[in-house]
């Protein structure tokens, strides 16, 4: 058994023996989008509507400038104006005047060598109301593959991300969306991309994981290259670098605390903030392959805590979502020996077990998943089969006895 010795936790995530019974959840057709995509954003509005903005699609040369929005009344899509450029691996974040910052991303552009990615460092902003986008003030750096946080004070902080897919940042961006202007953060301990960040409830940005190519060359490992693409990979200051595990804290007063490590390291992970100050990571790709270990962060032990049971296998590129109820949502992904997947997990909180929570009817991995205002989640996109999607599913949950997803629990 790999990692620290495994713990019973109260209020973390156990499974229990699975019973007869429904699953509790299913899904049902939510339309279609006119272009497949992935790597794109999803936003709730403040009118319940959801934003889809960008991503690649069916051309993996060239990234959409197309806007599309879902409303959850009709479960229909409509088209909404377009970018002023195309861009995936951006971030989109949800401002509290009801305005969407979108920042950075990525495009392709021809060179003497072909089509390659270029990172951007402009922002557009959506206007809800007007119906229309408006140039923001460019970041500092350009970046893709970055996160954009909400802060208490109704800036945004933007961290880390890379340039040209080889430069891999430790640097930190706030927006002021009041003066339309940015100002240098204090800088990461570990540069990466390919991370996830989350408020919490004290108003801190809990950052962790990623890759990053700022590696010790023993941490790497001598075998680190070509044969652990895409989950590990190459050493060196400009290489495509690896999955780490370092987890970094900023405070409301701008600085930065390195905290202890998770287990794993792992990129296209997910991580929650939960109630009481914690969070949770979950799956996500390593340097030999994809965890399905769950881990949680509390403040009080100051560490992670790894429960007894996690994901019944190892994921990559799925989504995981808070429900309303403290319940948590594991949609599709990237499981080890296949491409995709239809499942769907739900971690009941109360009963402290993992069950089935329905089968999407297109697997996909690269997805969208937000929660809807009737409790509903909308799954976008998102890739199937190599194919960009173009369906999009809503899933509802259901009463019914749980039923335990097959497959080991423990991580061996």
């Amino acid at each position: 058994m790999k990692g620290r010795p495994l713990v019973l936790l109260v209020g973390a995530l156990l499974a229990l023996p699975s019973q007869a019974g429904s699953q509790v959840g299913a899904f049902q057709p939510a339309g279609a989008l006119k272009a497949g995509r992935y790597l794109h954003t999803a936003t709730r509005l403040a009118d319940g509507r959801v934003l889809v903005v960008g991503g690649r699609g069916v051309d993996g040369t060239k990234e959409l400038d197309s806007v599309e929005l879902y409303q959850p009344k009709t479960n229909r899509w409509s088209d909404g104006p377009k970018l002023s450029a195309g861009r995936s691996g951006h971030t989109a974040t949800l401002l509290p005047d009801g305005r969407v910052l979108v920042t950075g991303g990525t495009t392709h552009e021809a060179s003497a060598e072909g089509s390659r990615f270029v990172a951007r460092d402009s922002v557009e902003l959506f206007d809800p109301k007007a119906n229309q986008w408006k140039p923001g003030a460019p970041m500092a750096q350009a970046r893709n593959w970055h996160t954009a946080t909400l802060l208490d004070d109704g800036r945004v902080l933007v961290v880390g991300g890379a340039r040209e897919q080889k430069s891999h940042l430790n640097t930190a961006e706030l927006y002021d969306p009041a003066k339309d202007r940015w100002s240098a953060a204090a800088p990461l301990a570990q540069a990466r991309c390919l991370h996830q960040a989350v408020k919490l409830t004290d108003g801190s940005v809990l950052v962790v994981g990623g890759r990053s190519n700022q590696l010790p060359l023993e941490e790497a490992g001598p075998d680190a290259g070509m044969a652990q693409r895409p989950h590990g990979a190459a050493r060196g200051p400009t290489g495509f670098g690896a999955p780490i595990a370092s987890a970094e804290r900023w405070s409301p007063e701008g600085r930065w605390a390195t905290l202890s490590e998770p287990v794993d390291p792992r990129q296209r992970h997910a991580l929650l903030a939960l109630p009481q100050g914690r969070a949770m990571v979950v799956g996500g790709a390593t340097r030999t392959g994809l965890t399905n270990l769950a881990e949680l962060w509390t403040p009080d032990a100051g560490a992670w805590l790894t429960p007894e049971h996690s994901l019944s296998m190892g994921l990559g590129s799925h989504t995981a979502t808070a429900l309303e109820n403290g319940d948590v949502l594991v949609v599709g992904g990237e499981p080890p020996n296949s491409v995709d997947t239809a499942r769907a997990q739900r971690f009941e909180a109360a009963a402290q077990r993992w069950c089935l929570a329905g089968e999407l009817l297109s697997s996909r991995k690269q997805h969208t998943a937000t929660v809807l205002e009737s409790g509903r989640v909308l799954v976008v996109g998102g890739v199937s089969a190599g194919i960009p999607e173009r369906t999009a599913e809503r899933w509802e949950p259901r009463k019914g006895a749980c039923e335990e997803p097959p497959g080991p629990s423990l991580e061996w």
